[in-house]
């Protein structure tokens, strides 16, 4: 197992811990469930950006075959791949967040 530096221990206990009894691994553990919320949020704002751009879910955009139809531009694939990556990460850091939590 991995250790965790002195000077990391301090600053995790000032910078998360509420109450001095806290253990490091809750620091830790909120440590993580605020990154995870804080990735949650960007991919799913990408999501949230690219159903406004093209008017559709994702899910509408494959099925229509949308990159295709547009004529397989590089900004189209690029969304599309970026769309892609946004919605397995939001699966992702939901399944994340409920681990967490279960610590917490």
């Amino acid at each position: 197992m991995a250790s965790i530096s002195e000077e990391v221990v301090n600053i995790t206990r000032k910078v998360i811990l509420e109450e001095k009894e806290e253990s490091i691994e809750r620091g830790m553990a909120k440590l993580l469930y605020n990154e995870t919320r804080r990735k949650l949020i960007e991919y799913e704002l990408l999501d949230r950006n690219l159903t406004k751009k093209y008017g559709m879910s994702f899910d509408e955009f494959r099925e229509k075959k949308m990159i295709e139809k547009l004529g397989y531009s590089w900004e189209v694939e690029k969304d599309y791949q970026n769309w892609e990556i946004a919605r397995d990460g939001i699966e992702t850091m939901e399944e994340m967040i409920d681990k967490v939590r279960n610590i917490l």
